[in-house]
């Protein structure tokens, strides 16, 4: 069997709920190297910890099962790391606690605002409580299943291990890096892929693996056939979302906080939107936090 690190993009969902120390949010005013210093301090001081492979959870993660069968399948044993913002580069088989902590911007444990604060913070977290060194782990044959935010926050190491002319692929990511073949996110496939667009990079992992046709996980014929294929069953997305009252809102608030009683807002309006319901965000922003408050 030939051997394949995996790396992917960690989850807002989590197992258990942070502490306050664990969340992003509570972190001091002050420059961002001094806030990197005062995370770790707070992750080398946590105690409830667990597997990351049972601490993360979601549908996209759910996926990630199949993604190695479909890797065993195609004669690969393979290794899964974590590019998470809170906790580095991690195999799922270490253990961490629970967090809050993210590269997506414009929320409430967002690290940074712009790629470059971004890939400076990634760059500290190397010196994380049990991280990976992403210039030691990212060689060989590495399968990268990325989001946008943290592609772009990962971006020094993707462009280096470009350069070592590595056999890789990219899943997802925010732009066209040479020498690393990619394969873009395209909404238009989850109607035939399905589950949710959280899930979408993952899912199209699969569905290239599954097509392998030789030794390398990416060459110019299947990229082709890939090509020839995705344009039989592209779906552009179409929105018919049922409107909902304020009472119908608020239920659906109390039945998500019941069932995640972390949740955000903006991960709950995304799960109300993806079940087919409508509501404007602001309204949303004032009914979530009359459900919160009561």
């Amino acid at each position: 069997m030939r051997k394949l690190t995996i790396v992917v993009t960690c989850t807002d969902r989590k197992s258990a709920l942070p502490t306050r120390d664990t969340l992003a949010r509570t972190l001091p005013i002050g420059s961002l190297s001094d806030r990197s210093d005062i995370w770790r301090t707070r992750l080398a001081a946590a105690v409830d910890t667990r597997p990351l492979s049972a601490l993360y959870k979601g549908e996209s993660w759910s996926q990630l099962t199949r993604l190695k069968t479909v890797a065993r399948s195609a004669g690969f044993t393979s290794r899964l790391l974590v590019a998470s913002a809170g906790l580095g580069l991690r195999d799922v088989t270490s253990s961490g606690p629970a967090y809050g902590a993210t590269f997506t911007r414009r929320q409430p444990d967002s690290v940074a605002q712009t790629s470059a604060d971004s890939q400076s913070w990634w760059r500290d977290r190397v010196n994380d409580p049990h991280a990976l060194s992403p210039a030691r782990e990212l060689r060989g044959r590495v399968l990268l299943v990325l989001s946008a935010n943290y592609a772009s926050a990962l971006d020094a190491d993707l462009t280096a291990l470009a350069g070592r002319g590595s056999d890789c692929l990219l899943v997802g990511g925010v732009r066209d890096i040479d020498g690393i073949p990619r394969i873009a996110s395209d909404k238009r496939l989850r109607s035939h892929l399905g589950g949710t667009t959280t899930s979408l990079n993952i899912r199209t992992a699969i569905a290239w693996m599954e097509r392998l046709d030789g030794s390398n996980l990416h060459s110019q014929p299947l990229q082709s056939a890939w090509h020839s294929w995705a344009s039989t069953v592209l779906q552009p997305e179409r929105y018919d979302r049922k409107p909902m009252s304020d009472e119908q809102v608020l239920a659906y608030v109390d039945e998500a906080r019941m069932s995640d009683p972390g949740i955000s807002r903006t991960r709950a309006l995304r799960m109300l939107r993806g079940s087919n319901f409508a509501c404007e965000q602001q309204r949303f922003a004032q009914l979530f936090a009359r459900g919160v408050s009561r």
